[in-house]
């Protein structure tokens, strides 16, 4: 289909493997992607046993496919992920202020260190870039985001499998 599809974005909040593709040939996925109103930036996995080089690669390779896309003329909002106190150097590093970025809460909620880690990141984050909007891919947590605007964004595999 070469209409556009008016209204819609194109997330990667999914396993790794899945859009690894896309990293390996992005310039096939052009013609794809180029028919949405916006793309994520892929959110390539940081965990905290993962060693920081890894996790640094991963933070690259999210940003160059959003300049990537950017460069063919799509509007990308950037996807934030973060692990622990030592990978926020380089997670929130290259992000505009006052912009708006996208998160997950995929993983975190039923996980008490993932929760602290998560909240810390995310006050890090505010503190840093302001951003003016938040998208959060994910259930909702309990969190003051102060002034900046949040739009959550249910992940529609739970929603599914709780609909069974």
């Amino acid at each position: 289909c070469a209409l556009p599809i008016s209204g819609t974005g194109v997330h990667f909040f999914i396993d790794d493997y899945q859009f690894e593709r896309v990293w390996d040939k992005p310039e096939l996925y052009v013609s794809m992607l180029s028919k949405y109103d916006f793309v994520l930036s892929p959110d390539f996995s940081l965990y905290t046993d993962m060693p920081l080089p890894m996790q640094r690669w991963n933070v690259y390779r999210s940003r160059a496919l959003g300049k990537f896309w950017t460069k063919q003329g799509m509007t990308v909002i950037p996807t934030v992920s973060w692990s622990d106190e030592d990978s926020y150097g380089f997670a929130f590093a290259g992000l505009d202020e006052y912009s708006t970025v996208a998160v997950s809460t995929i993983g975190v909620r039923n996980n008490t260190r993932a929760l602290e880690l998560w909240r810390r990141g995310m006050s890090e984050l505010l503190n840093r870039i302001e951003p003016h909007r938040l998208l959060i891919y994910g259930s909702p947590i309990d969190f003051d985001y102060g002034s900046t605007a949040v739009r959550y964004y249910a992940n529609d595999v739970i929603t599914r499998l709780k609909g069974l």
